[in-house]
């Protein structure tokens, strides 16, 4: 029987004055990969960010929880020491260093985490780099190649991957797929769908929502920061009303 993981509880958050989450609730389950849709400005990324923990936005009510434990007011760092990763957007991969330098990173971060007292939350061994490659062998390929030449679709899967190397419970990804050809879609789904499999769970913030609900087991649907959907892919592949209104599919 599945369990909640990841829990956010009537959650108000704002940039300034501009209010953009709503009394949010939604949560996601342990192992399973959740979609959060919606059109531009609905709320989906600062979901994330909220969960995460940065600077921005303010989270001025409610409250979200990572199992059982209360991570409303943790800085991005403690969050991530928890057992939560984020992929941003941007990807923000260091574009001149090498593939293996950008993973090394990771790396020195966990354990910098670690050595300024911060105790893991999760027993999880850390995945070596051998074993990231295994997942991305198309960066085996490029372990020596300077991240800013590398295509979007590769950058999108180091970015993955150097957030895997932080071994997270749980993977957060913002628009993983945005930019990138159709068939390198797949490839990053085929990716997405591997990490699940070996017991990460995925919570996934996509435009995209027909390849994102070709993956997901549930999905939430936000619009002005509200919950205005929540069911399974199946169910939300049926309610071609929500699906016109709140994501134009």
């Amino acid at each position: 029987m599945s369990r909640s993981q990841l829990e956010l509880d009537a959650v108000d958050a704002s940039y300034g004055e501009s209010h953009i989450l709503r009394d949010l609730s939604m949560h996601v389950e342990e192992g399973e990969i959740c979609a959060l849709l919606g059109r531009n400005g609905a709320g989906k990324t600062t979901t994330l960010r909220s969960v995460a923990g940065t600077d921005e936005p303010e989270v001025r009510d409610g409250r979200i929880t990572f199992e059982g434990e209360d991570i409303t007011d943790l800085p991005p760092e403690d969050v991530a020491v928890q057992g939560i990763s984020l992929v941003p957007e941007e990807r923000r991969v260091f574009p001149d260093l090498t593939v293996a330098e950008n993973l090394h990173i990771a790396e020195v971060v966990r354990n910098s985490s670690n050595t300024m007292g911060r105790s893991l939350s999760f027993e999880r061994d850390q995945m070596d780099d051998e074993e990231v490659y295994e997942v991305f062998p198309r960066l085996d390929e490029r372990r020596g190649q300077k991240a800013g030449t590398l295509s979007g679709g590769e950058q999108q899967m180091l970015a993955i991957a150097r957030a895997l190397k932080q071994n997270p419970t749980l993977l957060m990804l913002d628009e993983p797929y945005e930019g990138l050809a159709p068939q390198i879609i797949q490839a990053v789904e085929d990716v997405v769908e591997r990490i699940r499999e070996e017991g990460t769970t995925i919570l996934l913030v996509e435009q995209n929502a027909v390849a994102a609900m070709k993956i997901a087991d549930r999905c939430y649907v936000v619009d002005q920061g509200e919950v205005v959907f929540e069911g399974s892919a199946d169910d939300l592949r049926s309610d071609e009303e929500t699906r016109q209104r709140y994501l134009g599919v």
